[in-house]
């Protein structure tokens, strides 16, 4: 029996812990015991401290474990809080971020956007690059931002007077004018061996066709058609600069402004309380849009047409730009655009009462997929009047102006 209950202690005591501190301190309680009556009375009450420090030993790793635990989820919460702010900062900010953009997209995915046309897309062969271009566009599709980057790029040429040369000044009311002006403008900047070309709106197009048409065959000019394909979002911003003429939206942020500042005087969200002005403008935009579209078919570029939506540029700036270059038959270059986008994203956060957009416009075929915007987190969680679908909604049903 005394053998069984000394295996058992050594056993236990194995597992407790093995050392000299272990030791030492086991040899001190066989001392405290030795008035024990009989040696099995020693054994257990040995055995009964070192389970009540076992015990301890236990508690103490619990506790230790537990304060690390609580440290690293804090961490890994502190982390994930980061990121999430660094991506909001990115989306709702950044169309024009100063520091360099991350590597634009895979060489065989670049070539497949390309047109027919860019025969020199897959060597970059300098004698069959783009002799000039055009970016066709209508406002509020960072048009501005886009040609502020390819301005700064070695191989192009752009008007120092300004992004849209023809659409102001003498030119703006005379297509004549503004012919004679792109022929002089191309030549000068063919002259310097670079790639000429300028931001130009569809109104001089549709008034003379013709002669554009032989202007681009002449020149073998490449069209960016640059657009946007959220008119609601676009309409958002073009409001708050006809009805409550905030200028930011043409402008953009100033030199050293960023969004948030912006946002902390209280210049982020806005109402829109007019929802048939509302309407007006984003009936304009939707005409402006279908004029782009005819302005780019009467060019008759042969096909020689990149596409450049806004939203592929707010989104992945380097992506666009890499296709831009490569379409016009320039290496890459990053360079960070002089325009900055001055109203939020999110229509969440943009305008104040996005409720009551949603219940005006949501239940129009046209418009719901503009609201349900996953990337942002904004949607459309209900509306408030049955009136609002299809053809019982007045604002689903007008009819779109068309207009040269």
């Amino acid at each position: 029996m005394q053998g069984i209950v000394f295996y058992v202690l050594m056993t236990l005591m194995a597992f407790v812990y093995v050392g000299m501190d272990t030791h030492m301190q086991w040899s001190r309680r066989q001392v405290c015991t030795s008035s024990a009556t009989t040696s099995e009375e020693a054994a257990l009450a040995n055995l009964s401290l070192i389970m009540a420090d076992h015990t301890a030993v236990e508690k103490e790793h619990l506790r230790v474990s537990g304060q690390i635990e609580a440290a690293v989820a804090a961490a890994r919460a502190d982390a994930v809080a980061k990121l999430d702010a660094s991506l909001k900062e990115t989306v709702s900010v950044n169309v024009a971020a100063s520091e360099p953009s991350p590597a634009p997209m895979d060489e065989a995915t670049l070539l497949a956007r390309m047109p027919p046309c860019a025969a020199q897309a897959r060597t970059l062969d300098p004698t069959k690059r783009a002799k000039a271009f055009f970016i066709m566009y209508m406002g509020h599709s960072a048009s501005t931002a886009v040609i502020s980057e390819m301005g700064q790029h070695t191989d192009i040429f752009v008007d120092p007077r300004g992004p849209e040369p023809v659409d102001h000044h003498e030119y703006e009311a005379n297509t004549t004018l503004a012919l004679e002006y792109t022929r002089a403008f191309f030549d000068r900047g063919i002259k310097e061996g670079k790639i000429p070309g300028f931001k130009l709106r569809p109104t001089h197009v549709l008034r003379q066709p013709e002669a554009w048409r032989a202007l681009v065959k002449e020149y073998d000019v490449r069209l960016i058609w640059n657009f946007r394909a959220n008119t609601i979002k676009q309409a958002s911003g073009e409001y708050r600069y006809r009805y409550l003429q905030d200028t930011s939206v043409i402008e953009g942020l100033r030199d050293g402004e960023t969004l948030e500042s912006k946002c902390a005087n209280g210049g982020c969200a806005f109402k829109i309380a007019n929802m048939d002005f509302f309407h007006t403008v984003l009936s304009d935009l939707l005409n402006n849009d279908n004029l782009i579209t005819r302005a780019v078919a009467a060019l008759q570029a042969d096909g020689c047409v990149l596409s450049l939506p806004y939203e592929e540029y707010l989104y992945s700036r380097n992506n666009s730009m890499a296709q831009v270059y490569r379409f016009l038959g320039v290496p890459f270059e990053d360079h960070a655009p002089n325009r900055q986008k001055a109203t939020a994203d999110s229509l969440c956060d943009a305008v104040a009462n996005v409720e009551d957009l949603c219940d005006a416009f949501y239940g129009c075929l046209r418009y719901r997929w503009m609201f349900d915007d996953w990337n942002n987190n904004c949607k459309c969680v209900g509306l408030r009047k049955d009136s609002r679908f299809g053809e019982n909604n007045p604002y689903c049903s007008a009819p779109v102006k068309s207009r040269a």
